[in-house]
């Protein structure tokens, strides 16, 4: 009897779990979320496959720009949103995206064309460009394939069915004067066979004492994400001008504080020796003290009011005296 009820409790765990588990349905990219943040150069029939162009940022180590180039360990990734709409449950209320937590990925190598076998990859969950719960990708310059996708919601398993497939092709942008084989869409043309800037762009060093160029009209309207006037830029550059400004108040209040040490040190010279020209002091070591002197010595130990000489000071408990003469 008590094998029949473990049975029936381990069946209905089964049954239990299985029905946290929901395989989800026609599901594309947010092609209007791709086209507003990235440089889209692609996009297949079935909203599956996208071809991206990554652009070069103008803050370096800061993640905070959709389908720029970021450095990390020495590395150059691109910061690559996974925007993945489905028909969703109606306890669900995702509209845009999901928050895919992991996929099954598998890379191709551009440059070694190389190919390497498929992988678990977990997406970085993180609010960026005032939106939350954004699953993330940090690729290279590879031609991604993505399968098997999941998150958890609420205990319910959100997964894609086993024949949906989505893909990346993510390439970096080319310097200007270099060849016409990635010049940046928005910001830059191919002439005379090299990309070169735009009207309304300038070149600025990002990467490897490389040009790239920039947006510099006031309103952004070339690239938003990568112009000289954009919220991120003008933040960026205030906190340095805030930076700056604290390290000159510190160094103007070290220099003050310098002068008015030194004015002082300064002053107490003058004084001594103003005091040592007008008066005629004398000094006594307790070896060389005769009755007289002991006398002298005793009258300031006890304040003893005298004419002159007269006692002024001593040292070392008295083992040397000042007289003033």
């Amino acid at each position: 009897m008590i094998y029949i009820q473990i049975s029936l409790l381990i069946i209905g765990l089964i049954i239990c779990q299985a029905s946290n588990i929901i395989d989800l349905e026609n599901c594309t990219y947010s092609l209007n979320l791709y086209k507003e943040y990235l440089n889209v150069l692609w996009s297949s029939n079935d909203s599956r496959t996208l071809h991206i162009q990554a652009i070069y940022s103008l803050s370096y180590n800061e993640s905070s720009q959709f389908g720029h180039i970021y450095t990390y360990s020495s590395q150059s990734l691109a910061l690559i949103p996974f925007f993945l709409q489905c028909s969703l449950p109606k306890n669900l209320s995702f509209k845009s995206y999901l928050p895919f937590t992991q996929c099954s990925s598998t890379i191709t190598n551009f440059s070694s064309k190389k190919n390497y076998e498929s992988t678990r990859t977990h997406l970085n969950i993180k609010s960026i460009s005032s939106m939350t719960n954004v699953p993330l990708l940090y690729i290279g310059e590879h031609y991604l394939i993505l399968s098997n996708c999941s998150f958890q919601w609420n205990s319910t398993i959100y997964r894609l069915k086993s024949n949906e497939i989505f893909s990346f092709r993510i390439e970096y942008e080319s310097p200007i004067s270099s060849e016409c084989f990635s010049c940046n869409r928005r910001t830059s043309i191919c002439h005379d066979r090299t990309c070169q800037c735009r009207t309304g762009t300038m070149p600025l060093k990002l990467y490897e004492n490389k040009q790239f160029c920039i947006d510099i009209t006031r309103d952004c309207t070339l690239d938003s994400q990568r112009c000289l006037y954009s919220d991120s830029v003008r933040s960026n550059r205030f906190n340095q001008l805030v930076l700056i400004l604290v390290v000159l108040i510190i160094l103007v209040s070290i220099l003050i504080l310098s002068l008015l040490w030194y004015l002082f040190q300064h002053k107490n010279e003058k004084q001594r020796k103003e005091f040592s020209s007008n008066q005629s002091i004398f000094t006594i070591d307790q070896y060389e003290q005769t009755p007289s002197t002991i006398s002298t010595t005793d009258s300031i130990r006890f304040a003893i009011d005298q004419e002159y000489p007269k006692i002024i000071g001593e040292d070392d408990n008295g083992e040397t005296i000042f007289i003033l003469a």
